[in-house]
């Protein structure tokens, strides 16, 4: 891609990086770089590439391709879930290519009688807020104990993970963006720096000394603490078998990636044989539910977690508050069928 920073001007701009400089998150820049790629290996060209000297370029992409991009993302399978696509991001992905098809109209290159056809005529499946569930504090435990039993650095890195996750509850694309420097002592207490949140918001989240602790032994052993450029949590690779296998940091200057972890998640679950859905957004919850149960203050909970409203915040939790029937409010209990 483009680097943005080269271009001083309105007038040196195209129509992609003007879309993109209106978005001030480097996180939302990214998805929509994505989101805009995979629409561009539909059509088969590269969109961020049209000329602006070239109006038919641009009117090429008719209602009938944005049509028929849709009926193919509510059949694409993810390639990270192995599952299809959610709402949410079929919305997400269509909301790219309308943002930029908007840039277009306002350059004069993009028929706005086709922008108002396809925003509404053309219909996205409804989002749905699928329900994630937190974790319990027994499965909790069940994820704790097997990291701690992994060898080396694997177990250390592994562990850390879930002891951060568990106590700060920030997003995978937060944790994975941490570095050295954002592991910091406020008046006496360790913090961790989130730099890059959800509408680039910086946030400060306290932690334990324990949890302190653990960070800065996985720091200290696997070196990652020789620069406060390099990222908290990075790849490691087994080296050797059996008894004598060990692990080793990959790249100590290459952050871990999101697909990692999700992978990392689901490997976990299986080795504790955990039945319920646990994915990394689980932690997230688990943190509110926890918290709340515990009687911290849902403002208290709302500056760790970086939640925009207190209202998302009881959403969650009251979602997981009101998951049992409501039998168990009954005074007496319904007799059971006895068929003899």
């Amino acid at each position: 891609m483009t680097n943005l920073t080269t271009y001083q001007t309105d007038q040196t701009l195209t129509t992609y990086q003007r879309l993109m400089m209106s978005k001030q998150s480097n996180l939302t820049r990214t998805a929509y770089s994505h989101d805009l790629a995979a629409f561009s290996d539909f059509i088969g060209a590269d969109i961020t590439q049209l000329p602006d000297d070239d109006p038919f370029a641009w009117r090429e992409l008719d209602t009938a391709i944005i049509a028929a991009y849709i009926e193919h993302l509510k059949t694409t399978v993810s390639a990270h879930t192995s599952r299809p696509y959610a709402t949410a991001t079929i919305a997400r992905k269509i909301t790219a290519v309308k943002e930029l098809l908007t840039e277009a109209v306002y350059q004069g290159l993009y028929p706005a009688a086709n922008l108002k056809y396809i925003k509404e005529r053309l219909t996205i499946p409804e989002v749905t807020s699928e329900h994630h569930a937190g974790i319990s504090p027994d499965e909790q435990e069940l994820l704790l104990a097997e990291a701690a039993r992994q060898k080396g650095l694997k177990g250390m890195r592994d562990y850390a993970i879930f002891r951060v996750w568990l106590e700060t509850g920030i997003r995978r694309a937060e944790l994975t963006g941490l570095k050295v420097r954002d592991l910091v002592v406020r008046e006496g207490t360790a913090n961790i720096v989130v730099r890059h949140g959800k509408g680039n918001k910086i946030r400060s989240i306290p932690i334990d000394n324990y949890t302190a602790h653990i960070i800065n032994a996985w720091l200290s052993e696997s070196g990652q603490d020789l620069s406060a450029d390099n990222p908290i949590f990075c790849q490691v690779r087994k080296v050797g078998r059996g008894a004598a296998a060990t692990y080793q940091v990959v790249n100590p200057a290459k952050h871990l990636q999101t697909v990692a972890l999700n992978q990392l998640v689901r490997w976990y679950v299986r080795r504790c044989g955990i039945e319920s859905k646990v994915t990394p957004h689980s932690f997230r919850v688990a943190l509110v539910t926890d918290s709340l149960d515990g009687g911290a203050p849902i403002q208290h909970v709302q500056k760790v977690t970086g939640h925009t409203s207190t209202r998302m915040i009881t959403d969650v939790y009251d979602r997981n508050l009101y998951s049992m029937p409501v039998s168990q409010y009954r005074k007496r209990e319904l007799p059971e069928f006895d068929q003899k």
